[in-house]
């Protein structure tokens, strides 16, 4: 199997998401007008598509002229991570889903190390998967040793530094095969880890964390 380019990795936005989260937040706001929050590229999402699942979903955008809207010298309030789902809310669906695709597998024994600087040694015999995403899609070097990604049905811990177009996931005596997919975040109503979850193994915001990825991967949109 041949990989390259875009299908290695992306950051595919659920636009049915979007306009299903404002929806969700004008009838939260009563008589208030709900405001997208656009900056950073709609927290990187894209601000043309972004802008129009909103207001289909009853969310105005700051150019607008309100009161002739309105019809009213209206209250606002802004709508920022809840309109992204990046918040553990049961009506809110997250937007936006970061997968890479493993583009190489390896077994080592016990006393080998993987990556630059060779920060981590094999306890054991273990399996491994090179994951086509790095810190120049976006990835945060900080995940080195820390962060985990989904792979075959299970969080697969992320050993050895982040380089800057892949990374090391440590298998255990599982196995995968080149082509799979493995998930940094997604939609947790699903089987894919929260962004939350993710951002908080970082010690980020969830805002920045989907705003880098999403300046840095290509996107695909459903």
């Amino acid at each position: 199997m041949t990989l390259s380019g875009s299908h290695i990795h992306r950051a595919s936005i659920n636009l049915s998401a979007i306009r299903d989260n404002a929806a969700v937040l004008v009838r939260r706001a009563g008589s208030r007008v709900v405001v997208a929050d656009l900056r950073a590229d709609a927290y990187g999402h894209g601000v043309t598509a972004v802008t129009a699942a909103a207001v289909d979903g009853g969310v105005f955008v700051r150019d607008i002229d309100f009161t002739a809207s309105t019809g009213r010298d209206a209250e606002f309030i802004s709508a920022g991570e809840a309109l992204y789902g990046l918040c553990a809310d049961r009506e809110l669906r997250p937007a936006m889903r970061v997968s890479a695709l493993v583009v190489g597998t390896k077994t080592i024994d016990a006393g080998e190390s993987v990556s630059y600087g060779y920060t981590w040694t094999a306890p054991s015999r273990t399996n491994l998967a090179l994951v086509g995403i790095g810190y120049a899609e976006g990835l945060d070097r900080i995940a080195s040793n820390v962060g985990s990604l989904r792979l075959g049905g299970a969080p697969r811990r992320i050993v050895g530094r982040v380089a800057m177009n892949a990374l090391v996931l440590d298998l255990g005596q599982d196995s995968a095969l080149i082509g799979d997919e493995a998930v940094v975040f997604g939609d947790p109503s699903g089987e894919d880890p929260a962004v939350w979850d993710w951002a908080s193994s970082l010690r980020r915001p969830s805002a920045e964390i989907v705003s880098v990825f999403g300046s840095h991967l290509p996107r695909v949109y459903r």
